[in-house]
């Protein structure tokens, strides 16, 4: 089983976090647009759109304490989406870190650029994740950042996005993602979590995030 224990998040100052050390909030017109952006191509593929929400701040801030961000050299977001996890991401970074976003939907893609000019995203499926890093001159990853609906997945496409995954960890390497409740109890949800602690020499849920929309839990894999 996945181990349930609790986890001691890194403690760092962020410039645009609050006050309450959470992320600012977006203005209430650019919350509302990307909302219903996610509701739209969730409608149009709904399999393949992690939520019908963007993840919470303090999901994303939990996702981005939870693995050395500031050490890493090499830094890769799955399923970047609208940009929830890359605002709570990006600060953690060193200036020398390389960053790449691979997203499998344009329509997400383009609204991502559109939020950070200068950064990179790929449009790509993470069955292919080798070949688009390859083309990017990054081949030891430190750290994943994934915002994909893995229990959502055909098998097949779980076991070959995670073989990919693993083929570029360093070991040690983490990959650091979050999943629904109500997945855990769906059969390619249970599939998952006996594939990741499998593969992994540790996977381990951190912490539980129940404001979240609907509420979620955090899996940290550790190659």
């Amino acid at each position: 089983m996945v181990k349930h224990n609790e986890a001691k998040l890194f403690n760092r100052s962020v410039e645009n976090r609050s006050v309450t050390g959470m992320l600012k909030p977006k203005p209430a017109r650019e919350s509302v647009r990307q909302h219903m952006l996610l509701l739209r191509e969730f409608v149009r593929f709904p399999f393949y759109t992690a939520a019908l929400a963007p993840s919470s701040p303090r999901l994303a801030q939990k996702m981005v304490d939870s693995v050395p961000l500031s050490t890493a050299q090499n830094v890769v977001e799955l399923g970047p989406g609208t940009g929830a996890l890359t605002t709570a991401l990006l600060p953690h970074l060193s200036e020398n870190a390389k960053f790449l976003a691979v997203e499998l939907n344009p329509t997400f893609a383009t609204e991502w650029r559109r939020q950070f000019p200068g950064r990179q995203v790929e449009v790509g499926n993470v069955a292919n994740l080798r070949q688009i890093c390859k083309r990017h001159d990054m081949h030891s990853i430190d750290c994943i950042v994934s915002g994909l609906p893995w229990s959502g997945f055909p098998i097949p496409l779980q076991e070959a996005a995670l073989e990919e995954v693993l083929a570029l960890l360093r070991p040690g390497g983490q990959m650091v993602t979050f999943g629904y409740h109500v997945a855990m109890y769906m059969p390619t949800g249970r599939h998952f979590h006996k594939l990741v602690n499998k593969r992994f020499h540790k996977a381990e849920v951190l912490d539980w995030e129940w404001r979240n929309l609907p509420p979620a839990y955090i899996l940290r894999c550790t190659r």
